[in-house]
């Protein structure tokens, strides 16, 4: 046994807004059919802009600045003092939540207690930041909205969904780029194997509107192939960059035996991770792959894996 990480971590519900689908069901259905949800976005339908394709959510608006003029599916229902702090990724991540709670089977004591708590990750909302400081540069400090700063820094997600589920266990938000959602599901296994917490929420979630997406263009990093059912090819030689999207997606992570004993459906054995960094570069790695062995070493470590024993890999690819 590790003295450090003594208890095993299980996967026990899981939920989806994104571009496959807006639950665990359509998500599975597309993948096993081979839908990408990828198609022309609206914003970027116009001459001046190169890149047109985005994976976008269906069944919602969240166009407007006022989340009461929002649409969503029927089946969430959100009060008002809720929805008015929220920015469009926190609307998705909300919804998923939800799913993920419905699949739990957690009663309300289980999920507001000392025991149970959230890390999310999250890039915060750009476009509601762009908004918020236009409109105070228009008409004064005094005349924006007193919700502006809840509803759009990077913490939007935490604070907002802790406060919403009454989250009374560990929280924070993580916000590392690409690695943002894997650091928050690794903090949240060590918080659990250790016996810090007992389950622990893991949220991830991203506006996927234009303020969002298109500043990746600047970095040469959006392909501009037209074409959705070609446009995202991250492992073919004539790649040319990968397509944004949004969206939200939680997991639930239990200490297995409490999972166990509850009857929880067990999804999964979540076994160990690793991280490292590799000090090169700000958005290329390691030609050589040195901190990305080191992870995979550690991860391997932890886990009490062999290599030859990893059946399936899920490689970040970014199509650059």
């Amino acid at each position: 046994m590790n003295k450090l990480f003594p208890k095993r971590v299980a996967v026990t519900a899981v939920g989806f807004v994104c571009s496959i689908g807006n639950d665990a069901a359509e998500v599975d259905a597309s993948l096993r059919e081979l839908k990408n949800g990828i198609e022309v976005f609206p914003p970027f339908d116009k001459p001046e802009c190169p890149i047109k394709l985005a994976g976008t959510i269906k069944g919602f608006d969240t166009g407007s600045m006022d989340p009461e003029d929002w649409t969503y599916p029927e089946r969430y229902k959100i009060k008002r003092e809720v929805l008015r702090g929220f920015s469009p990724n926190v609307m998705y991540a909300y919804c998923a939540m939800q799913q993920a709670l419905e699949a739990s089977k957690l009663s309300p004591e289980e999920i507001s207690n000392p025991d149970t708590g959230m890390y999310t990750a999250s890039s915060g909302s750009v476009h509601f930041t762009y908004k918020l400081l236009e409109r105070m540069h228009k008409v004064g400090v005094m005349r924006g909205s007193p919700m502006g700063v809840v509803s759009s820094v990077v913490g939007t997600l935490s604070y907002n969904l802790v406060a919403a589920y009454k989250i009374q266990g560990a929280s924070c938000g993580f916000a590392s780029a690409c690695a943002s959602s894997a650091h928050a599901l690794g903090m949240a296994w060590d918080a659990i194997a250790s016996g810090r917490q007992k389950r622990m929420f893991v949220v991830g979630a991203e506006d996927g509107n234009a303020d969002a997406i298109l500043p990746f263009a600047s970095m040469r990093a959006l392909t501009t192939n037209p074409d959705p059912n070609t446009a995202s090819r991250p492992f073919d030689k004539n790649r040319n960059g990968f397509v944004g999207t949004g969206g939200g997606a939680v997991l639930l992570l239990e200490e297995y035996e409490s999972a166990k004993a509850r009857g929880a459906d067990i999804l999964c054995e979540f076994l160990g991770w690793g991280q490292s960094s590799d000090g090169y570069n700000v958005a290329i790695s390691h030609p050589e792959g040195a901190g990305l062995h080191r992870a995979m070493q550690v991860a391997l470590g932890e886990a009490n894996l062999k290599p030859e024993q990893v059946d399936y890999i899920n490689a970040h690819g970014t199509s650059t």
